[in-house]
């Protein structure tokens, strides 16, 4: 059985939308890329929480990498719809946040050679999307779309 190391972890909060990594940057490890521990972590999960309306949505593209410097591999793309579960504190700090609502539908598209699972979308509670990290060494989060919200946090969360 795992353990859950760290909490959640923020790998970056947006206001707008990000320009597409080029195909000529993604030799190497983008600026907002988050490390993780790769030596200890078995599986990752992914929880977006977000300023915005209920239905509002995220379009995240995730990126994963081994080494220090990248290449950058294309884990998922992950539509997230807003639900109506409130946000009332930062998932990583637990202090009080101007966050309004978790996501709780994810739509995968997945690119990893693993399954990524999200058996909770859709419920009106927090949705997590969960994949084996195959030791990656850090992963960075873009955001392609932000539809009826205006500030999306993602979250990761890792077990050992």
């Amino acid at each position: 059985m795992g353990i859950h190391n760290q909490g959640w972890q923020k790998i970056r909060s947006v206001e707008a939308v990000d320009t597409p990594l080029a195909v000529g940057t993604m030799d190497c490890k983008p600026s907002y890329a988050h490390n993780v521990a790769s030596s200890i972590i078995r599986g990752l999960q992914i929880i977006v929480a977000a300023i915005g309306a209920n239905n509002g949505v995220v379009q995240t593209r995730l990126y994963g990498g081994r080494g220090s410097g990248g290449p950058a591999i294309l884990i998922a793309d992950i539509t997230w719809t807003l639900g109506q579960m409130v946000c009332l504190q930062d998932p990583q700090t637990q202090e009080s946040s101007d966050l309004q609502r978790y996501a709780d539908t994810a739509v995968v598209t997945m690119y990893w050679p693993l399954d990524i699972k999200s058996p909770n979308s859709g419920n009106d509670m927090v949705c997590v999307a969960s994949f084996d990290g195959l030791d990656i060494d850090w992963i960075a989060a873009e955001v392609l779309t932000l539809t009826n919200a205006t500030k999306a946090n993602i979250y990761m969360g890792y077990f050992g």
